[in-house]
């Protein structure tokens, strides 16, 4: 046949990289190796005539690929059956199988057991002279030459003979509850005699037994073959469980009965290979038929499980009934090839030779089974490499939905990168914050996407940050709702994107941090703040932790108690509540402005006045009061700042003042507890004996002249040692705003509002509400964001001449430099009577879709189109964070007919 010859030639040269394209452990080089086996014997079955082909090379649809599937297992079946027909179950063996099966409603099983045993039967004691030896004596008379002669001597050795008899036992039966036919039994006891040189050594370790579980139900084989004559398995298009050719119900519980079977016949023909080895140890009779015949090869039976096409379909039930009459024929010749050759071994009879050969077969076509099905999967995963050039990633989905959604929703409502500068209307930025994601070994971060929500100023909604229990601030900034949605593929929550949050500074620029969640309605909770200044840039890494999803949590807790479920709710909503994550960039010029009583803008140009003002806040946490403009309101901007400019350099010149005054009582200190350590010559200590007061407060006074005669020059004293004893840092604990009046401490500036306020926190709960409802497949679920443990990033520059440094923070360093910014947030808002004018508030509220495959095994293996079901969980998210129905977030073109039904087109969405 010429399609065997051309066949042949595209295995050698034109397989496909099994690297990307195997499904699981497929491998399409060993496939197509046994395949070509197959096709050596179907030349010789098939007319000459015929030319069939693998479905790859065949015109075909998809409903194809189903009947294919059906054709392997329909063979699998048949090939059992003439199996289980060689090895004696016969016609009317598997009538009444049918009969415990159909009528009384029995489990059918096969089962087998079998043993091997030694048994001693005497000892016999015997000498031995086979063996001959050399041995040179040597003779040497008085007075004379030595002379040498050999001779040979025979040695006799003691051994004994243990007479045993090897035994073997096996029963196959089919059999339920309270019946039993027995199918093969075998029983012999074989003399042998093994000798020892020691006495005593009767017990051989020859003793085997099978698994007394050694099982198989047949109620699946038996099923498939209801009318007793050919099997009628088909696949039901129509079950909901049913996704591709591969994978459904039908297809899946034959490939459960194969295993099961293989692993049976597995445990048979360990049984029989271990007999064998027992055999051809012991018995001379299984050693001459080892030696005088050739093993039987596996690979001479015919495998009749063989996925071709022929005019682009699966081949015809006739041809099946071809492939089926030479299984039987060569699986006979293989049985009755074994029985000859070991037809001299009284250990073993012809039945059990049969079906130790019938075991390896079923081994053989549970592999091709699996293989055929498994090929119809991978043909169809290569079609799709075909079609599209490349092996689909999730970084390659990502980057299509980013494109895809531009067009999938309206404009204002597409996503939108997270990556915002931080700046002044009409101004340069201050800076810039990102939230995105690094691939391993690239500097670039790539912001994530998210659905954005300014809340409007107009509506009033102000928020607070609590610094202490005592102490609250004002946000007057404005406030973006996100939406932000993450894939993980796998099915594996752990596998979640590693985010990164990414913020730097211009040069003579500031703005303050803070990272944290929101505690309420109008509360966002500090959990790290860090102030970057001056082209600092900060990378704070952050992990997603992923909720059970609304509907495995309504499920986890149907057989719970009332009051076990009250709990779980509670814990969950807890849950739902504090996971809305937020990020807030407060804009440092402006709020100083706002604080000095300056006008808008006038600090934009004040370099060195804003770096003294910063400097000022947080290392000395000077009161406000000491630098603000207190004068006439009608003075021009100049002179205002001017006027800031001395109080600054006043208090800069008390400050510098009272570190040389520092630095010269360190200094003096250290001089006379150096004096005081040293010894005091004989005069010198009569005169400081008569002194009248304490030595050492006359030492500190004495002049550095004086002093530098006994103990040298003060300029040798390490700086580094005079400046140990350095002023304390002033405790964060005690305010520095004692003289702020008691009703203005604490107090938020916020005006009640009449309105139903917006409730971030309530977002997860309303969105938990609403999938419980519409995801029915519970993919999409609720995650939390929060910064991971560990340190931090840091790029700083020392000063302008170096290169910028890269530091880490530890735990440590986050500690201090959050202490560092909650001076300055309680700095610049007069310890929260002032609120903050010029702020930004992210906040995030987080799912995830999780799918249980990765890209190509979501399309190929669940038969879903995971754009579509991403599409879905978009819309549920973007209808919360909107405010808005489907259709006014959608593209006016976009057509989602298929989609609303999906998801549920409600006509309103109720307001978060």
């Amino acid at each position: 046949m010429k399609f065997l010859t051309s066949f042949l030639i595209a295995l050698m040269f034109n397989t496909r990289n099994t690297t990307t394209l195997a499904m699981d452990n497929f491998s399409e080089y060993q496939f197509k190796r046994s395949v070509a086996k197959a096709l050596e014997s179907v030349e010789s079955i098939l007319d000459t005539t015929r030319n069939p082909v693998l479905p790859e090379d065949a015109e075909h649809t998809y409903e194809d690929k189903y009947a294919l599937a059906e054709f392997v297992v329909n063979s699998a079946i048949a090939s059992y059956g003439n199996v289980l027909h060689h090895i004696g179950v016969k016609d009317n063996v598997l009538d009444q199988a049918l009969h415990w099966y159909q009528d009384d409603k029995s489990t059918v099983e096969l089962q087998f057991e079998g043993k091997t045993w030694s048994e001693f039967v005497k000892e016999e004691e015997r000498m031995t002279t086979d063996s001959e030896t050399e041995t040179d004596i040597v003779t040497k008379l008085y007075n004379a030459a030595s002379r040498t002669k050999t001779e040979t001597v025979k040695v006799k050795t003691k051994v004994f003979d243990l007479h045993h008899t090897l035994n073997i036992q096996l029963d196959f039966k089919i059999k339920t509850k309270d019946s039993s036919i027995t199918v093969i039994t075998h029983s012999a006891k074989v003399p042998f005699v093994f000798i020892s040189a020691h006495q005593g050594e009767r017990k051989l370790p020859i003793n085997t037994n099978t698994s007394e579980n050694n099982k198989l139900s047949i109620n699946w084989l038996l099923e498939m073959l209801s009318d007793g004559t050919e099997s009628n398995f088909s696949i039901d298009r129509k079950n909901e469980s049913c996704k591709t050719p591969r994978r459904n119900e039908g297809v899946e519980r034959s490939l459960e009965f194969s295993r099961k079977l293989e692993q049976w016949s597995h445990q048979v023909n360990s049984f029989m290979s271990t007999a064998q080895s027992i055999a051809e140890t012991y018995l001379e009779s299984a050693k001459r038929a080892q030696r005088s015949n050739p093993q039987t090869k596996d690979d001479d039976i015919f495998v009749p499980i063989v996925p071709l096409f022929e005019n682009g379909t699966v081949l015809s039930m006739d041809d099946l009934n071809e492939f089926m009459h030479h299984q039987v024929k060569t699986l006979s010749s293989a049985s009755e090839n074994a029985i000859n050759k070991f037809s001299e071994v009284d250990f073993f009879s012809p039945d059990q030779i049969s079906l130790g050969v019938s075991s390896r077969h079923l081994i053989s076509l549970h592999r091709e089974m699996l293989r055929s099905l498994d090929y119809v999967e991978h043909m169809l995963e290569t079609q799709l490499f075909q079609a599209i050039g490349k092996h689909i990633q999730a970084s390659d989905f990502d980057k299509f939905m980013q494109f895809h959604n531009q067009r999938f929703f309206g404009q204002e409502y597409a996503p939108q990168p997270f990556s915002y500068s931080v700046r002044r209307p009409g101004y340069y930025p201050d800076g810039a914050i990102s939230i995105g994601t690094r691939k391993a070994g690239a500097g670039t971060l790539e912001p994530i996407e998210t659905l954005v929500r300014k809340i409007p100023r107009e509506k009033g909604y102000r928020l607070s940050i609590p610094i202490d229990s005592a102490t609250k601030v004002d946000l007057d900034g404005d406030v973006y709702l996100h939406g932000y949605m993450q894939h993980i593929w796998n099915g594996d929550a752990n596998g979640s994107q590693d985010l990164e949050i990414d913020a730097r500074a211009q040069q003579f620029s500031s703005f303050l941090l803070i990272i944290g969640v929101m505690g309420g309605s109008n509360v966002f909770l500090p959990k790290h703040a860090i102030v970057l200044q001056d082209k600092d840039e900060v990378v704070i890494r952050l992990i997603t932790n992923v909720l059970p999803s609304a509907k495995a949590f309504k499920d986890a807790i149907a057989s719970l108690s009332p009051e076990q479920q009250e709990f779980a709710r509670a814990f969950r909503s807890m849950q739902l509540e504090t996971s809305v994550f937020g990020v807030c960039v407060i804009q440092l010029k402006p709020q100083l402005e706002k604080l000095l009583q300056l006008p808008e803008h006038s600090l934009s140009k004040e370099i060195q006045l804003t770096q003294d003002l910063m400097s000022l806040f947080i290392e000395y946490q000077i009161p406000s009061d000491l630098l603000s403009f207190d004068g006439s309101e009608d003075l021009p901007t100049a002179e205002k700042i001017e006027a800031v400019r001395d109080h600054v350099g006043a208090v800069l010149t008390i400050i510098d003042s009272q570190k040389k005054a520092q630095l010269q009582e360190a200094k003096d200190e250290y001089k006379a507890e150096k004096m005081m350590s040293r010894p005091v010559p004989p005069v010198q200590q009569q005169r400081a004996m008569m002194m009248d007061g304490n030595v050492h407060r006359r030492l500190k006074t004495a002049s550095a002249e004086t002093m530098s005669y006994e103990f040298g020059s003060i300029n040798d004293v390490p700086e580094s040692s005079l400046l140990s004893a350095e002023f304390e840092e002033i405790d964060a604990s005690k305010s520095m705003f004692d003289d702020v009046p008691a009703d203005e401490q604490g107090q938020s500036t916020m005006s009640n509002t009449t309105f139903e306020e917006f409730d971030p926190t309530m977002i997860p709960r309303v969105l938990d509400q609403k999938l419980e409802k519409h995801d029915k497949d519970g993919a999409l679920k609720s995650t939390i964001v929060q910064v991971r443990d560990g340190p931090w990033e840091r790029l700083r520059k020392k000063n302008l001449l170096v290169a910028a440094q890269r530091s880490l923070l530890h735990d440590k360093d986050k500690k201090h430099e959050n202490h560092k910014a909650m001076d300055l947030l309680t700095a610049i808002s007069r310890s929260g009577s002032l609120p903050i004018v010029q702020s930004e508030l992210h906040i995030i509220v987080a799912v995830s879709h999780c799918f249980q495959n990765d890209v190509v095994g979501t399309v190929i293996r669940d038969n879903v189109n995971p754009i579509r079901k991403v599409e879905q969980s978009l819309l549920m998210l973007g209808s919360i964070i909107y405010e808005k129905d489907y259709d006014a977030i959608l593209a006016p073109s976009n057509e989602r007919g298929a989609i609303m039904e999906n998801v549920g087109n409600e006509e309103a969405i109720s307001k978060a």
